[in-house]
């Protein structure tokens, strides 16, 4: 990404018509630099899957497990349709 545009894509004052209130003020973008530094490697699944890995090793191992079996058996159910 490109510095020198910023990190956000919306400007700082810019109306976010999120409609999560019922009453009040809809919420404003902020400047790039008042939002926290994990916000912007949020979207990115590698660095976060890496952040959680060194967290919780046991719970992302799970994760792991959890998604290899999902997959497998999505696999031998296609195969016995075939």
């Amino acid at each position: 990404m490109n510095e020198s545009l910023g990190k956000s894509t919306c400007k700082a004052g810019t109306i976010l018509n999120l409609k999560i209130r019922k009453a009040g003020d809809e919420p404003v973008a902020l400047e790039d630099s008042e939002y926290p530094e994990w916000l912007w490697d949020s979207l990115n699944k590698e660095k976060m899957d890496e952040d959680f890995k060194k967290v919780d090793f046991m719970r992302w191992r799970k994760r792991q497990i959890g998604k290899q079996n999902a997959s497998r058996i999505k696999n031998n159910n296609f195969l016995s349709q075939v």
